[in-house]
């Protein structure tokens, strides 16, 4: 695997993929092709050269600079209705797994034979500003202008069971179990070959779950849950438990372990537990060995820490600071020896694990937390390309060197 250098990881593309905010993204078996979603549902691939060709584009500030000529999608998932939240690849890369707000699972094959196509417009946010340039009579040739022309899939299998909006789901590294949680504290384990339910359980307390990630073996699960208000008056406390796949069993409550109210005075209690937690565990991810865990605080505040917690225990082993505003996104790299992170601050930062270093930080802020953001990133199956996808309405390719 390679071992990344600040200097070496280079902007490659910028993909279009305007209108509702792009919010997850995963390459699937190489890395050429890569995936996203967005807040409508839409979802659509495209297929990147292996060397990108030189090209003049225009920078933030309608520039021209050097760069690279910007890959069309080539074709569209549909079957989604709402909401995309996740997308994670299998073991081989050729089945895509995807969760939405419309209460489904969704298995993808890419390889499948179109099944009919598909008309796309990637950028209405670029077509609406040229049409307030112009006098009104012109603005339709501009809104209206033909899209791009995908060759459309539908999905090869429906995951049901859940009854609210899914936030978490996850592969496991052995890749034959799947895990899927939503908003009613509901978590479904499935065997991701056969797409068959193992096992279901519902967690303890009324917080969603906002983050869930299966051990490399798939034999544990954990589980972080938080919702900040319940109606004027109710705090619902935040959850990060390991359970046991087979049957729902709690093995650790991580939170009552390390914070157990019974040996601290309340305001020393509140005060460590919602440093900890600060606007909930957002991500997620376990280690390639399954010895850590990293958790990422998230939400709009200041903080988004990174805790690196041993997994059998619940010790924190160091947190990491450096995201400006909320965590969004986690991956550890094949060999465990780098843990990528996305945040609010439009950035990605790649941290050391063994002792917490920072290696690289990479883009820059771009208008605040509230306006702009990376939502979500994927490592190819190489590790030499990293993905994001980015809410201003782009796809976002890095070159890792």
């Amino acid at each position: 695997m390679p071992d990344y250098v600040a200097d070496k990881i280079k902007p490659v593309w910028k993909l279009p993929f305007e209108g509702a905010w792009p919010v997850a993204v995963s390459f699937a078996d190489s890395s050429s092709r890569v995936i996203a979603a967005n807040q409508d549902g839409v979802m659509v691939q495209w297929q990147l050269p292996e060397t990108p060709v030189a090209a003049k584009v225009k920078d933030e500030n309608g520039k021209e600079i050097d760069g690279f000529e910007t890959p069309l999608p080539t074709r569209q998932l549909i079957g989604h209705a709402n909401t995309v939240t996740q997308i994670v690849p299998s073991a081989n890369g050729q089945i895509l797994f995807s969760a939405s707000y419309d209460r489904t699972v969704f298995a993808w094959d890419l390889n499948a034979t179109p099944s009919s196509e598909s008309e796309l417009v990637v950028d209405r946010d670029t077509r609406e500003r040229a049409a307030k340039r112009v006098e009104a009579k012109k603005r339709p040739e501009i809104l209206d202008a033909p899209g791009v022309k995908l060759a459309s899939i539908a999905p090869v299998n429906t995951l049901t069971g859940h009854k609210d909006w899914i936030n978490a789901l996850d592969l496991s590294r052995s890749g034959d179990r799947l895990i899927s949680g939503d908003d009613s504290g509901l978590v479904i384990v499935w065997d991701a070959k056969t797409r068959q339910k193992i096992s279901s359980w519902q967690c303890p307390g009324v917080a969603w779950i906002v983050a869930a990630a299966l051990s490399p073996d798939g034999q544990t699960a954990v589980i972080s849950q938080y919702r900040r208000k319940g109606g004027d008056f109710n705090n619902y406390p935040a959850g990060l438990r390991i359970f046991k796949v087979a049957d729902g069993s709690v093995l650790l409550d991580v939170l009552a372990t390390l914070y157990p109210k019974e040996k601290n005075p309340p305001y020393q209690y509140q005060y460590a537990y919602h440093e900890f937690v600060a606007d909930g565990l957002v991500a997620l991810a376990f280690s390639p060995d399954g010895k850590l865990l990293a958790a990422g605080q998230g939400g709009e505040g200041g903080g988004g820490k990174i805790h690196f917690l041993e997994t059998e225990t619940g010790k924190v082993v160091r947190s990491v600071t450096g995201h400006k505003y909320g965590v969004t996104d986690l991956l550890f790299t094949a060999d465990g020896k780098y843990l990528f992170s996305a945040g609010r601050d439009t950035r990605f930062r790649i941290t050391r694990v063994e002792d917490g270093g920072e290696v690289a930080v990479i883009g820059k802020e771009r208008g605040g937390q509230f306006t702009d953001w990376l939502a979500s990133i994927a490592l190819s199956p190489d590790e030499r390309r990293l993905a994001a996808a980015d809410i201003s309405g782009f796809v976002q390719v890095w070159d890792l060197g």
